[in-house]
């Protein structure tokens, strides 16, 4: 046991937050691990507040729980950091426990609603540009859009491969993923959009041959007049999402370089 080097209590002007001050005694001389507990604390009422922002009942009944253990873990002669520090982690890991489930399965319809809506319109308008060319073989203007229509399925496909990569990435969550899953801080929508965007980009240089990927049997050399190799490429470009704006990059800085 030590001695506590802080006063802990509720914002009197914000029921939501946690006022720590450090004592007189103790500026510029606090204990690294009461810094430790502290910083920590701030970080997981952070999560709470977004976590919790419309369930009021539930953020009260967990606030009073970090409130009490942060107290006993900084505050008066016979503060226990190192215990406080183990019980913060019991406390996070049964907020996890509780809530990561719906957290992620909210996330995962978002994604998928907004995947389908951006990946649907093209769909159609690729199935029908295929059947008039099936019936209709000879048109010449049909036979340019059917290369085109191989665009569309592939744009369709990356967005089912951006909604795959996320519950193939987020397996598990942890406690700083309930508040904000995704590193890079994009939205749903952003996300697919920045993809799709990277994934036609792409397909450009597959159709131009600037760019070619082997897959077994099947070549991106066959995305303009393949259907299916346009979808399977088009899938595995939006499942490897995370990467693609490295590569991209990589890519066009590779071009310049070498004039």
């Amino acid at each position: 046991m030590e001695k506590g080097a802080y006063l802990v209590h509720q914002n009197p002007d914000n029921n939501k937050d946690i006022v720590f001050s450090v004592k007189p005694d103790y500026q510029n001389k606090v204990p690294e691990i009461q810094q430790k507990l502290h910083l920590e604390i701030e970080k997981t009422l952070v999560v709470l507040q977004m976590l919790f922002d419309k369930d009021e009942k539930s953020f009260g009944l967990y606030f009073n729980q970090l409130l009490s253990l942060a107290q006993a873990g900084l505050v008066g002669d016979n503060a226990q950091p190192t215990i406080a520090i183990n019980a913060l982690q019991q406390f996070k890991n049964e907020i996890v426990d509780k809530k990561s489930g719906e957290v992620k399965n909210n996330y995962f319809k978002i994604l998928g609603l907004k995947a389908f809506k951006l990946g649907f319109i093209p769909l159609i308008i690729g199935l029908v540009i295929i059947i008039l060319h099936y019936y209709f073989p000879t048109c010449p203007e049909l036979g340019k859009l059917y290369v085109f229509s191989n665009f569309l399925f592939i744009w369709s496909s990356c967005m089912l491969g951006v909604w795959l990569s996320f519950g193939a990435r987020k397996t598990i969550l942890t406690f700083e993923d309930l508040n904000i899953l995704e590193e890079d801080k994009l939205e749903p929508i952003m996300r697919l959009l920045f993809a799709g965007s990277i994934t036609m980009i792409f397909s450009l240089l597959f159709f131009t041959e600037a760019m070619t990927i082997e897959l077994g049997s099947i070549s991106t050399k066959s995305i303009s007049d393949n259907t299916i190799v346009a979808i399977i490429f088009g899938t595995l470009l939006g499942l490897s999402e995370q990467v693609l704006g490295k590569k991209i990059t990589k890519k066009a800085a590779s071009i310049f370089d070498n004039q």
